[in-house]
């Protein structure tokens, strides 16, 4: 009797309890042992059973990974659902497997999974008791996961991988990178799979979050908090987090092991890894869904400059076979096309794909041998030891960023929405922009017309409106950048086949369209094509968020070669953001001859309300010198609704900023500008409470210290709306006086102690009025983290319990700036009530924090923010207010009326503001 085949699966089931105690799996939000992990499995079990194949929906983290591993050893092939998909594209992989079942690791969006499905969500089997685990019974052939690659029609291909091709490059690749007991392996959407090698040898197995993995300084905090000694990534998205990083920063990292795949290795990025990474040992692996690993090298040095990619021998159980135009086999050291052969490595094919499985996994007759050899859709050469060279990709398969590109697919996709006659598509470098899709073609006079028409472009970028339509259908990475019409496509002269030297390069320089370096920037950071964005949308409507964003102000600053404000980069469309940036006409002229204030952030929440309360104040002869950024509209036209009718004359708008030097003004109309001004009041401030603590203190200390320049060349006070965030949300009471940094201290918090910090040793007299949230009973501020959860708290009909927060009257707070007498030295105030602000629970229901979140309806980033602090909900700080009340003009009792406040937010039937 045989002996029962031991899977990845049976040693996964081991480890569970072999390494009990030890971490499995990690992310930012939450953490498994496992044991931990064997009761999930154990849980999750029931729900598998009778599955064929499962699909896991999420971004990787740790209720992800174990879902996957639940799969994984209950022999339940898994395929990973991502969220970034379209609708269309999951909809195919569901049906294209006949699959019932899909897990969720996170909430998915309205109506975007298919219908027909069987949805649960995986956090359902958390909390478990430990069990011990048996894997199920497999067969070497069974399917161990399920690979979704390309999508390039919409409708991707399904790889399946089995058992034995895991088992058998798992074992062989652990004799160049070994595993040990807690361990700690860094893995990422390109590399889930990865996560079972470890896994069973009591590795800890991390998951950045996406915030963590785009941001290099994200990453990098990633890596040395989790002491990450293993990573593998595509060589262009290493290169891209490690541009930014400081060869200091990179040396002290914890990474001892880094495993390129996916892409060719090139010598700049093999120079930097070995600048700014001296402690890692580098690999490069070359792998292929269709026969897992192939080929593992270490790389010690520049490559040679020998054409091609040396990447190492075949792993026991492939055999590489080079074969010319004729299916014969070239001799050691002659090009040809690379295929592999083995027939435990092989997998079956393409699900539902015959012609496509007989077009690539090739049944031929070699030197009266049968064989079943896999078409890589590389050019390679294999010496007489076994060497294998890569040259390059042939043209049924393109590689861009680590993603493959199926020419044939995207043809025809692209055939449903362009007339054309033949079409080529291309991978190639352009010129300041990095590798871009290229999608070359030939039509006919009547096609370009129907083209023009339909599509109304211009030049060899894609038409909007044709990226916007493929934006449905495709992954953006299958999206051309550039159209190309030719006469006729180009043919070697000796091949027959197109010659693809000849393609002709894309006209274009950098900006001459008028957002190209915006869009490259934004492309590379959103790890996509320049033509799947519209341009006419903001980063953040395009999905990149705050720490995103800082990786984008840091390469847009060295592309323009200008500071880069924040707001713009996030908020402001595309197009609008390149036109500010090129803009080099200076800060627009504006009258300087009266006397007045000077405000900065008149069109925020609290400077609106400073700016009426400044213009009912100041004497009739006397304006207000309001400091503007150009934004998507001009400075003029963005004031013109916060100003009213009667006090238009008394306003002077001045287009600047204040993180550049003088303002970003003339020389005559600053020094005009201080003649007039008496009082400075200043409300402007960056609000990202995602972004790291140097880099918001590296901002304030730019706007601030030109603010302070600014009042002793005028001679003026500084009135300065700082925040409570200088202290910690819990505790007190905390003292009108300097505050210090604190552990947990926000990004936001730290900015305002350093900017308090350098007025106050300025020697400039000056006001520091710190605030809480400020709330308007007319017009709520749909930014403010209050308002935003008393919103939803009113939708859900439900507050969390121990809701506890501080508000002013944004109002009283205006009042109090404009009204201040003006100081003689340095003052602090601290403009909150006596008590913090707690909803009566009698008329709502109470729900603990998890169960409240679960129930409603907030952003995702919102999401974020309180599940990662939960003195958010719970915010009972005391402050000494001695200062501000001998200061208030009237009852103190008057800053905040919060049981009028509570009942409008919370029993009124105002709209959400969510």
């Amino acid at each position: 009797m045989s002996q029962p085949y031991a899977s990845i699966a049976d040693e996964i089931a081991t480890a569970l309890t072999r390494f009990a105690d030890l971490t499995a799996l990690r992310d930012r939000r939450q953490s498994m042992t496992y044991a931990e992990l064997g009761g999930f499995i154990a849980a999750a079990r029931p729900t598998l059973a009778e599955q064929k194949a499962v699909a896991v929906y999420g971004v990787p983290g740790t209720l992800f990974g174990a879902a996957v591993t639940a799969c994984v050893v209950d022999g339940r092939p898994f395929v990973h659902l991502d969220p970034a998909m379209p609708k269309a594209v999951l909809e195919n992989i569901v049906a294209e497997l006949g699959i019932s079942l899909i897990l969720t690791s996170q909430p998915p969006r309205p109506d975007q999974l298919p219908a027909g499905c069987r949805v649960v969500d995986a956090a359902g089997f958390l909390g478990a008791a430990p069990a011990d685990v048996t894997a199920a019974p497999v067969r070497p052939t069974d399917a161990i996961y399920l690979v979704a690659t390309s999508g390039t029609t919409g409708r991707p291909k399904c790889i399946p991988v089995t058992h034995d091709a895991a088992l058998l490059s798992y074992h062989w690749r652990e004799e160049y990178a070994p595993y040990t007991p807690g361990m700690k392996v860094g893995v990422y959407i390109f590399a889930i799979w990865e996560m079972f090698r470890p896994l069973r040898f009591g590795s800890e197995i991390c998951f950045p979050t996406l915030q963590e993995l785009l941001s290099p300084q994200g990453l990098a905090a990633f890596i040395t908090d989790h002491g990450i000694q293993e990573m593998l990534f595509t060589p262009s998205f290493l290169e891209k987090i490690l541009g930014p990083v400081d060869a200091a920063v990179g040396a002290a990292l914890p990474l001892a092991r880094v495993i390129l795949n996916g892409e060719v290795v090139h010598d700049r990025l093999i120079a930097e890894i070995q600048t700014k990474l001296p402690q890692v040992t580098l690999w490069n692996l070359y792998s292929i869904c269709e026969t897992h690993d192939i080929c593992m090298s270490r790389v010690t040095g520049l490559r040679d400059k020998a054409a091609g990619t040396a990447v190492g021998k075949a792993m026991p159980h492939l055999r590489a076979v080079v074969l010319d135009h004729e299916d014969r086999p070239c001799p050691p050291g002659t090009a040809g096309l690379l295929h592999f052969e083995g027939p435990r490595m092989l997998g079956p094919g393409y699900v539902d794909r015959p012609e496509e499985t007989a077009r690539r996994f090739r049944e031929l007759v070699i030197d009266g041998h049968e064989m079943r050899l896999y078409d890589t859709g590389d050019q390679g050469i294999v010496a007489a030891d076994g060497q294998i060279t890569v040259l390059g990709r042939v043209a049924h398969m393109l590689k861009l960023r680590g993603h493959s590109i199926q020419t044939a697919e995207l043809t025809q996709t692209m055939a449903g929405l362009l007339d054309f006659g033949q079409a080529i598509p291309w991978v190639r470098d352009i010129q300041g922009g990095g590798q871009a899709l290229v999608f070359y073609y030939t039509a006919d006079a009547e096609q370009a017309a129907r083209n023009a028409s339909r599509w109304q472009g211009g030049g060899p970028r894609i038409p909007a409106a044709l990226a916007h339509a493929l934006r449905q259908v495709l992954p953006a990475y299958c999206i051309p950048s550039y159209l190309v019409r030719l006469q006729e496509i180009p043919i070697h002269q000796v091949s027959g086949k197109c010659d693809f030297k000849a393609l002709p390069e894309i006209a274009i320089q950098a900006d001459a369209d008028g957002e190209f370096a915006v869009l490259t920037q934004v492309a590379r950071i959103m790890r996509c094509d320049a033509a799947a964005l519209d341009p006419d949308r903001s980063f953040h409507d395009l999905g990149g968020d705050s720490l995103m964003c800082v990786d984008l102000v840091l390469a847009l600053e060295e592309s323009y070669g200008r500071r880069v404000d924040f707001d713009w980069a996030l908020n402001l469309p595309l197009a609008r953001l390149h036109q500010l940036l090129t803009d080099d006409s200076g800060a627009s002229v504006a009258r300087v001859d009266r006397p007045g204030l000077f405000l900065t952030g008149a069109t925020g929440f609290l400077g609106g309300h400073v700016l009426a309360a400044a213009l009912d104040r100041l004497p009739a002869d006397q304006v207000v010198y309001c400091l503007v950024r150009p934004g998507n509209r001009d400075p003029q036209t963005r004031l013109q609704g916060v100003v009213p009718a009667q006090h238009q004359g008394r306003v002077v708008v001045l287009a600047g900023q204040i993180d550049v030097p003088m303002f970003g003004l003339d020389a005559a109309t600053y020094a005009g500008l201080s003649h007039q001004v008496s009082h400075v009041i200043h409300c402007a401030a960056t609000v990202n409470l995602a972004v790291d603590r140097e880099r918001m203190e590296e901002w304030s200390r730019a706007g601030i210290s030109n603010v302070v320049q600014f009042c002793r060349d005028a001679g003026a006070d500084l009135r300065f709306s700082s925040s409570t965030a200088v202290f910690p949300e819990t505790g007190g009471p905390f003292a009108e006086g300097p505050a210090r940094l604190f552990d947990g201290c926000s990004g936001y918090g730290a900015a305002k102690i350093a900017a308090e910090a350098e007025i106050a040793s300025s020697g400039i007299p000056a006001a520091i009025v710190r605030l809480p949230s400020l709330y308007d009973m007319d017009a709520p501020n749909p930014r403010d983290i209050c308002e935003i959860v008393l919103a939803a708290c009113r939708e859900a009909g439900a507050i969390p319990r121990g809701l506890t927060f501080p508000m002013t009257d944004v109002r009283a707070a205006a009042a109090f700036l404009t009204g201040l007498t003006p100081p003689t030295g340095v003052a602090w105030f601290n403009l909150i009530a006596d008590a913090a602000i707690a909803p009566d629970a009698n008329h709502m229901a109470v729900l603990d924090r998890a169960e409240w979140l679960d129930r409603v309806r907030l952003s995702d980033g919102v999401r974020r923010l309180i599940e990662a602090d939960a003195q958010i909900l719970a915010a009972d700080a005391r402050f000494d207010n001695a200062a501000a009340k001998a200061a208030w003009r009237g009852d103190y009792a008057a800053i905040c009326d919060a049981p009028r406040l509570i009942g409008q937010r919370l029993y009124q039937s105002e709209p959400a503001l969510i």
